[in-house]
């Protein structure tokens, strides 16, 4: 028996390749010693590690080829060079090379992709309908018509959001991870809570249902408890906390106006925004009446208006070549 066995012997015993002499050689080899049977063992997981690699390489076969076309393209347009090898180097050291390129390849391109989906952006857009969405950290996000939010990739620690239009965010809190959201130059920091954002003509408006949040513009900042609004204008240098005082703001998110004692001027403005009409009041004495009444979303804008003007026997709704007129 050989006192010492090739590694090109090994490689083929591994790979199911050697012939029955070879098996026996090289079975009875390994039961020798124990340092015939860590190299054997050293063999394999070599191999092994390669077929893995291998397996997970991001290249598909057309990517190879053309890869390994530019090599030797490149590699013809430089002077010859020839290598010697010195027949005892170890075959496991140049195996290991080889293992240590292609795993050093895969990881540097898995830091890639890392790196560049951690930069990409994400834009969430609803048009004619509303749109609600999970986020990537939990938070649930409910996007009002002709309105959107952008965020990067890697949303879960650095959870910045940029809003035009509306949305109602319910935010699932981490004190490690800030939830922030930009709208024209204001900014609104969750501090574990849910809240309304709408911006409009460059004008930004707050309400908090839920928890606390702090909005800021420039060197002004305010906290906003439940119930809690603020109207903000371009130049506006100084922030006003405000009372809520009803809950038309989520109409898109929960389908529903819920009408409670409310102005009726307060609820026509809403209307006008959630249907895209031009409702007006001509007679101002009206603007003032409270209304009490629960409407669908859903329901047409007619019948929605015919359920007012029963409530109240002083409204009259005349449709006009240029809208709605309530007298």
């Amino acid at each position: 028996m050989k006192q010492d066995m090739s590694e090109d012997i090994l490689i083929k015993y591994i790979l199911g390749e050697a012939s029955p002499s070879e098996v026996q050689d090289v079975e009875a080899w390994v039961g020798v010693s124990s340092a015939n049977a860590k190299k054997f063992e050293d063999v394999k997981i070599i191999l092994e590690t390669s077929k893995l690699l291998a397996q997970v390489s991001p290249l598909n076969e057309t990517e190879a080829w053309e890869k390994f076309k530019e090599k030797r393209a490149a590699a013809k347009a430089e002077p010859t060079r020839i290598v010697s090898i010195n027949r005892n180097t170890s075959w496991l050291r140049i195996a290991a090379a080889v293992v240590f390129l292609i795993g050093g390849s895969w990881i540097a391109y898995q830091l890639y992709q890392q790196s560049n989906t951690s930069t990409q952006l994400v834009s969430i857009k609803a048009t004619n309908t509303v749109r609600v969405d999970t986020l990537p950290d939990g938070s649930i996000v409910h996007i009002n018509k002709n309105s959107g939010i952008s965020y990067t990739g890697n949303f879960k620690s650095n959870r910045n959001i940029r809003l035009t239009g509306e949305a109602f965010f319910e935010v699932k809190h981490n004190e490690q991870a800030p939830f922030t959201v930009h709208v024209n130059d204001v900014v609104i920091k969750d501090v574990g809570t849910a809240f309304n954002v709408k911006s409009a003509r460059q004008s930004t408006e707050v309400i908090v249902e839920s928890g606390i949040v702090q909005v800021s513009k420039s060197n002004s900042s305010v906290r906003l408890n439940p119930n809690e609004m603020v109207r903000i204008k371009p130049g506006d240098k100084q922030l006003k906390v405000e009372v809520s005082t009803d809950m038309l703001y989520n109409y898109y998110k929960n389908n529903i106006f819920n009408a409670n004692n409310i102005p009726l001027g307060r609820l026509v403005g809403v209307l006008n925004e959630a249907y895209n009409a031009d409702i007006k009041i001509e007679n101002t004495a009206l603007r003032n009446i409270p209304i009490t009444v629960t409407i669908k979303w859903d329901d047409p804008l007619d019948t929605i208006l015919g359920v007012i003007k029963d409530t109240t026997p002083e409204i009259h709704v005349i449709k006009t070549d240029h809208g709605i007129v309530i007298k």
